[in-house]
């Protein structure tokens, strides 16, 4: 599928155009549709891939985490640097914990979810896990943001330096310096980069505040994988935004044991 590349801006913003394109980055844009999966395909929920031989991800209190994601990256196009090529990526979240396996004092701490990468993939199912109702939450599944199994298709694009990211400050300062009188201009330089929607790379969007301005994050500069709240379907808290962040050398390392996570809500 084609790249999309076109950066639309409001007619006033024009005269801003050179320095946003500046900040565009490739992104994967991610498309859902509620449908049954195989263990190998791209998913929000759903059964993951998982080998018999390995220990199923669990929190404190020895209840299984629940699939959040699973990418198949042989499924998504060759777009983003230092990204596997093939591979299974898998986000697993505490749906036993009101707040989804988040630590608020340590965003890398995998002690309520988990990043897996399956790097080398079994293809034979009768070596895999094929019964997951262990993972069934009960009561506890009001907590999960993904309401159903939702098979994901993949298009490649360029995105610019959204709003809410921690360095827009900077790089978008005149601009939001000669708008700042104007509240109808700033809500639609807000809306133009609004960074919102499921992607893998890119730029984030926040309800809140950007994490990674504060502390140990501020190299965890690469966006894994977002995915935001879409009517029924996927609802973090009240509307909000779930993303999960890596550094540049971790990813090119396939490093994934200190990926923030970080999901808020209005």
């Amino acid at each position: 599928m084609a790249a999309k590349t076109l950066l639309e801006l409001p007619e006033e913003f024009e005269k801003y155009r050179p320095l946003i394109e500046e900040t565009m980055k490739p992104v994967v844009l991610v498309d859902t549709k509620v449908s049954k999966t195989s263990l190998f395909q791209s998913k929000f929920a759903g059964d993951p891939y998982f080998p018999l031989s390995m220990e199923y991800p669990t929190n404190n209190n020895g209840q299984p985490l629940k699939l959040l994601a699973q990418i198949n990256f042989t499924e998504v196009p060759k777009h983003l640097a230092n990204f596997p090529e093939e591979g299974i990526l898998q986000f697993y979240i505490d749906g036993y914990d009101d707040v989804l396996g988040m630590d608020f004092d340590n965003g890398q701490n995998q002690e309520g979810f988990r990043v897996i990468f399956h790097e080398s993939i079994v293809h034979d199912e009768t070596k895999l896990v094929q019964d997951f109702s262990f993972v069934k939450l009960v009561d506890e599944e009001m907590y999960f943001p993904v309401e159903r199994e939702m098979a994901l298709s993949f298009q490649a694009g360029f995105e610019p330096l959204s709003i809410d990211d921690f360095r827009s400050n900077d790089m978008y300062a005149s601009i939001l310096t000669s708008i700042e009188d104007d509240d109808t201009l700033e809500d639609a330089f807000y809306d133009a980069l609004t960074g919102d929607g499921h992607k893998i790379g890119g730029y984030p969007y926040f309800t809140q505040e950007d994490p990674r301005a504060y502390g140990d994050y501020t190299d965890s500069t690469i966006m894994l994988l977002q995915i935001d709240s879409v009517g029924d379907d996927i609802l973090w808290g009240d509307c909000g935004v779930g993303n999960f962040f890596i550094t540049a050398e971790e990813l090119n390392n396939k490093d994934f044991s200190k990926v923030l996570y970080n999901w808020d809500c209005h």
